[in-house]
């Protein structure tokens, strides 16, 4: 499967799905996986055509560091694949608990008067609480960015 249809099968409908139900656990834990799953796809097309090396590891960093909304969404899918993550290197989301779901006047959603369309909202808490977002928020913008390369 091309990245372009991975992008428009699975991760779109995933990630509209969240928008249209910003409470559901399920549909959020769906676009964050497919998100991540994209950039793998992603680097293996681009390894495949010879623009990026074998180290899909490097890949994700490099990506991490050029736009910390994948970065969040990266560590929220590895914490949610792996339930914690343990090893030394810093991380923007550890724990799988750290998706979770808040009443819609949670936060950020207190000054939002569309937050109040909804009973609850998932939230991924980063361990830096500056860089904790609504996960449709964060979710959609990780697939903005990727709609430009796809």
């Amino acid at each position: 499967m091309s990245p372009a249809e991975f992008f428009k099968d699975i991760v779109a409908p995933n990630v509209d799905a969240l928008g249209n139900d910003v409470g559901d656990l399920r549909h959020a834990v769906n676009a964050i996986l497919s998100l991540d799953a994209l950039a793998g796809i992603i680097h293996a097309d681009l390894h495949s055509r010879g623009q990026e090396t074998n180290d899909d590891a490097a890949f994700r960093e490099r990506f991490a560091e050029q736009h910390l909304e994948y970065g969040i969404v990266r560590d929220a899918a590895f914490a949610l694949k792996h339930g914690e993550l343990r090893h030394k290197k810093p991380r923007l989301v550890q724990r799988a608990d750290q998706v979770t779901s808040y009443s819609g006047a949670f936060g950020e959603a207190v000054w939002d008067r569309s937050a109040f369309d909804t009973e609850a909202v998932i939230w991924i808490e980063a361990n830096n609480p500056d860089h904790s977002r609504r996960a449709d928020q964060i979710t959609r913008a990780v697939l903005d960015i990727f709609r430009g390369m796809v």
